[in-house]
Order: structure tokens, then sequence, then C-alpha cells
């Protein structure tokens, strides 16, 4: 465990996962103990849509996780070559977004990455 002080209230907590964002538990300000404060300004919807989608002559299967105003997330099954910087089309529904790769977390059995919209 680790100790975390909030950057609103001053007061200590712990965690175990200083790159996710959780809210203090004193004052609910979210921030990470490794990138600061939530610089999202906008609302994120959560919604698990589950969709496939081209890439490099593959087809990957994915769900998103959250959407928002500029962007979204998403969760790609298996080890995906997806990079940051990459842009990627994708059909979800009857939505087409295109998007930017922003960022990429690996885990064992899938990929969570952020996508920033440019439709």
């Amino acid at each position: 465990m680790l100790r975390l002080i909030c950057p609103k209230c001053r007061k200590d907590s712990y965690t175990s996962a200083v790159e996710s964002f959780n809210p203090c538990p004193y004052c609910g300000f979210i921030f990470s103990g490794k990138y600061g404060s939530d610089k999202r300004r906008e609302g994120r919807d959560k919604q698990e849509i589950p969709f496939v989608f081209p890439y490099q002559g593959e087809h990957l299967e994915a769900a998103t996780v959250d959407f928002s105003e500029k962007g979204l997330g998403i969760e790609i099954l298996g080890e995906p070559p997806v990079a940051v910087g990459d842009t990627i089309d994708l059909f979800i529904g009857d939505l087409q977004v295109r998007a930017t790769v922003m960022w990429v977390r690996r885990l064992p059995d899938k990929s969570l990455a952020g996508l920033r919209r440019l439709n």
C-alpha cells in the first residue's frame, strides 16, 4: 500500500494502484498518485456495447466502456496491436466513429484504450 496526499484537502489516503483515478475518501476530489488531478472537463456515460472493428487486416472484438462528447473508452479482447497515435474507424451500432488512440493499458486477457473522436 502506498500513501497518497490529496491535492485538494491535503489528507492522507492509501492505495495499491497509484495510476488509477480514485476519489479522495474525505473530500471526493478525483486524482491519481501518478498523474495528479483528473483533467476531464466533461462527464462520461457508462455504456457497454459490443462491436468488431477492422485493424491492420484483423477483425478485433471490442466493447465500449464509456462515452463523452469528445471521446470514448473501449475494451479490446486479446492482445491487440493498437498503439498510441493510431487512427481507427469504429462502427458501433448506428454510430460511425473515427478516433485517435490517446492511451492503451494492456491487461492479461484484454486491453483498455482511450480514444479522442475526430468526427
